[in-house]
């Protein structure tokens, strides 16, 4: 079986303090998230909103998934102009981020 592998970003986040979780999501979805679109050389993206009811133990508010190609076109993005618009955005809905870069190897893939 061939298998394609991508450098991914997750990023692991807590709302600001004081933000409903409403307007979290609201910000996520509707401003961050086009802005994160825009980012060069991105092949994928997701958002993933964690119901803290549902899973108290699990310490964050949500997690994206960012892919590219390899390690230096993440970085090339995060460094243009677009990486550091969606940079600067964070303070506005994020109190703690975690990101963490991995190497994604698909294994059953659509």
């Amino acid at each position: 079986m061939a298998t394609r592998t991508y450098t991914k970003r997750l990023g692991i986040l807590r709302k600001k303090d004081g933000m409903t979780h409403e307007a979290f999501e609201a910000h996520w979805l509707g401003t961050h998230a086009p802005l994160c679109a825009k980012l060069p050389g991105l092949r994928r993206y997701s958002v993933n909103l964690v119901d803290r009811e549902r899973f108290p133990k699990f310490d964050y508010d949500g997690f994206s998934e960012l892919w590219f190609d390899s390690e230096e076109d993440l970085k090339a993005a995060f460094a243009s102009p677009e990486g550091v618009t969606l940079l600067a955005d964070l303070p506005n809905f994020a109190g703690d981020i975690d990101p963490i870069i991995s190497v994604e190897t698909q294994i059953l893939w659509p």
